[in-house]
């Protein structure tokens, strides 16, 4: 039996302009830097082993994103990134647990929009990269969060 299906066309959500494919790299080396350095602080008040582990483990992925996309940023614009980051605010661990937890399913979600927004192999490959490992963060976050 045949079916007349449309296929879907390439890039599926896109296409993007090349001006806002670098702004949406700029917005995440923005939010890889000021992620790495919430959870330094997150680090401070790990009540224990697991959690230390954890937060640490997406401290260190956080900082290899946060090059990745400044390398891609560099490659595509010929210069370096200039930003500075706000420091995320929490008034208690839970509250910093469950914060981080958001906003790595929001990071995920927005590289996944943005590597089906382009058919630029670097650019798809290094937004992947970082989806993949947003979405194990939230995934630890949220076993920390369910330990608290």
């Amino acid at each position: 039996m045949y079916y007349n299906v449309q296929i879907p066309q390439m890039p599926i959500l896109g296409p993007y302009s090349f001006h806002q494919i670098i702004q949406f790299i700029y917005e995440a080396i923005v939010g890889e830097a000021t992620a790495a350095e919430f959870y330094t602080r997150l680090l401070e008040d790990a009540p224990d082993e697991l959690h230390r582990e954890f937060i640490e483990h997406a401290r260190d992925d956080e900082l290899e994103h946060l090059h990745a996309f400044t390398r891609l940023y560099c490659y595509l614009t010929g210069h370096m990134p200039q930003y500075t980051i706000t420091p995320v605010v929490y008034s208690s661990y839970k509250e910093g647990i469950l914060m981080a937890l958001k906003d790595e399913l929001e990071a995920g979600e927005f590289y996944r929009d943005i590597q089906l927004s382009t058919m630029d192999k670097l650019i798809r490959d290094t937004f992947y990269f970082a989806m993949v490992d947003e979405l194990e963060h939230a995934t630890m976050f949220s076993t920390l969060y369910n330990t608290l």
